[in-house]
């Protein structure tokens, strides 16, 4: 039961992690890559911000489910 523990510890403040750095990709309003020939490629992160801040709410949603379903069974 141990290394389950620490594994759910880890993925938890993995997903928060992951949190953070998706609420900083919020704040860019465009994201400029040059490519070689020197064109100019924009690219909005917002989309994809969106996908994975969903991702990280449902991966901490399930996680939760989990927890709570195995506190519980241990109860008995």
């Amino acid at each position: 039961m141990k290394p389950r523990i620490i594994l759910y510890t880890l993925l938890i403040i993995f997903n928060l992690v992951s949190l953070y750095f998706i609420i900083t990709l919020f704040g860019y309003d465009e994201i400029v890559g040059y490519i070689i020939k020197g064109g100019r490629k924009v690219i909005d992160p917002r989309k994809l911000a969106y996908l994975l801040f969903l991702t990280c709410l449902l991966n901490l949603y399930f996680l939760s489910i989990i927890l709570m379903e195995n506190s519980f069974k241990n109860e008995r």
